[in-house]
C-alpha cells in the first residue's frame, strides 16, 4: 500500500511518498512525539483507489477511486515554528497521517460541499470541495504515469488549512452535519 501526498491543488504542487505505518490506526489518538517542540497538521482530502492502473488517461481516471475522507497530514516544527524537513523520518513518522470515515466518491461532487476543521469547537480552517473531482482525475493521471495504482492506495491532496496539534485537545472535521474525523491529542 502507498500513501502520496500532493503538498498544493495546483499541477506544480510538490509529492512526498508515505509508509503506510505512517497512518494512525482508527480510534487510536495521537500522542505528539517528543522530537519536535510541536506538530502542525495540514487539513487534505484523502482519495482511496479502487482499481490497479498505469498510465491512465484523464477522462478514465474517476474509475480508479471510490471514495473519499478528510485527513490531516502532521509534521514536526522546531521552536520557532520551522518545518522539520531534514529527514523523511520527521514527515513520514509512525502516525504523521489522521485518516477520516470513507465516503462516497458522489458526495465530493455536491453542491456546497465543505470540509470544516474544528480543534476545541474553535474553528482552525476549510477547504471547498467544489472541482476537487477534477482535481483527483487530473493527479491520478500524473501520478500514474510514474508508478502503478493499486487497490487500497491513498492520494492525499492538501489544502492551504494549517494549525497547531497541541496536547490536551480534541480536533474534528466535519463534511456538513457528518463527523467525518473526530481525534483526542495526547
Amino acid at each position: 500500500m502507498k500513501v502520496l501526498v500532493k503538498y498544493g491543488l495546483d499541477t506544480g504542487a510538490g509529492y512526498e511518498l508515505l509508509a503506510d505505518s505512517s497512518i494512525l490506526p482508527t480510534g487510536r489518538p495521537l500522542f505528539i512525539p517528543d522530537w519536535a517542540h510541536h506538530f502542525a497538521g495540514t487539513l487534505a482530502v484523502a482519495v482511496r483507489i479502487s482499481r490497479l492502473g498505469k498510465c491512465i488517461a484523464p477522462r478514465f481516471a474517476h474509475r480508479y477511486w471510490d471514495g473519499f475522507t478528510a485527513s490531516l497530514v502532521t509534521r514536526g516544527q522546531a521552536a520557532d515554528g520551522d518545518t522539520i524537513d531534514i529527514q523523511a523520518l520527521s514527515r513520514g513518522h509512525d502516525g504523521a497521517l489522521l485518516l477520516g470515515q470513507m465516503v462516497p466518491a458522489s458526495a465530493l461532487e455536491q453542491d456546497g460541499a465543505l470540509l470544516r476543521w474544528m480543534v476545541n469547537n474553535q474553528p482552525v480552517g476549510q477547504m471547498g470541495l467544489h472541482g476537487m473531482g477534477d482535481i483527483v482525475n487530473a493527479t491520478i493521471s500524473h501520478v500514474s504515469n510514474y508508478m502503478t495504482l493499486k487497490m487500497g492506495d491513498l492520494l492525499c491532496l492538501c489544502g492551504d488549512a494549517t494549525g497547531q496539534l497541541a496536547i490536551d485537545t480534541t480536533t474534528e472535521i466535519t463534511l456538513g452535519n457528518q463527523a467525518l474525523l473526530r481525534m483526542h491529542i495526547k
